[in-house]
């Protein structure tokens, strides 16, 4: 059930059932905060957090593995962006509200499209030009069409104890006669190796999606404190020159970046110490 509210304004919205996960999404709301101060940021969630990074905690009606669809749901906002917990914010993405007065759905295609996980159907066959979306970030304008596929989607899962969604999402998408806009890798940017082979000519990524930020929720490793320790410092640089030369982003002028796994001895030198840095840590976890 929706919230009573008619919903206005725009706004972002975690949703995390647990007090681990509320606590991961406590910390990535921080880092958008950082490059959007003036958003409203809400979560929804069965957990306590602290009130002064988000603007409102709603409780959560169900405590359950995917309460990112009763966060869109119940959202206060005419135009919603979910977020998970497991991102790390590099620039304001505010303008994807902006998309979503044209359009009814925006999200991003799943990066790993020749996975297992991105090839599961759930009840019929559809052409791979019609991939899944990545569920870590969906914007939303809401409407009686819109808020009918989220609750079907949810009643598909609880009803049929699946444990995907993105099968559902990409049926009822592409079934549907909403609007979808597909943004850009860098709104929601998973693999971040790729950001070693750019220069000042590729977008700069805008939010840092890693699943080993709650691998330690779900698969028991060591916590991973910073993701600019988990990526080592050098590459974390090289990502920062990115943002701060991208004209999408206001950089007045772009200077000359050279990719950071340049084959120069440094270069590659400083890139395979960081990679064998970044396998370590994937066999024992690391704190840095």
């Amino acid at each position: 059930m929706s919230d009573a509210i008619a919903p206005t304004g725009t706004g972002f919205v975690f949703g995390v059932s647990g007090a681990e996960y509320a606590q991961l999404a406590a910390r990535a709301a921080q880092t958008l905060r950082a490059v959007a101060p003036d958003a409203n940021i809400d979560i929804y969630t069965d957990a306590e957090v602290p009130d002064r990074i988000f603007d409102q905690v709603h409780k959560l009606e169900m405590s359950w593995f995917r309460p990112k669809f009763e966060a869109l749901r119940r959202a206060r906002f005419e135009r919603v962006v979910y977020l998970d917990a497991d991102m790390y914010f590099l620039a304001d993405i505010s303008d994807i509200f902006e998309v979503l007065e044209e359009f009814d759905f925006a999200a991003c295609h799943n990066q790993r499209r020749n996975s297992d996980w991105s090839n599961t159907l759930w009840r019929r066959p559809l052409p791979a030009a019609f991939p899944q979306i990545n569920g870590g970030l969906m914007g939303m304008r809401k409407s009686p069409e819109t808020l009918a596929l989220i609750e079907e989607t949810e009643r598909a899962l609880q009803e049929e104890k699946l444990d995907k969604d993105q099968p559902v999402l990409r049926e009822l998408l592409f079934l549907s006669k909403l609007r979808l806009a597909i943004l850009p890798p860098e709104y929601n940017f998973v693999e971040f190796r790729m950001a070693e082979s750019m220069n000042e000519n590729h977008a700069a990524p805008r939010v840092l999606h890693h699943w080993r930020l709650r691998w330690h929720i779900t698969h028991g490793t060591q916590q991973i404190h910073n993701i600019p320790g988990y990526m080592g410092p050098g590459l974390y640089e090289h990502i920062k020159r990115l943002v701060a030369n991208d004209r999408n982003l206001g950089a007045p002028k772009v200077a000359k970046i050279k990719p950071y796994a340049d084959t120069g001895v440094l270069g590659g030198l400083r890139f395979s110490l960081e990679r064998s840095r970044r396998k370590r840590w994937k066999r024992k976890g690391s704190s840095d």
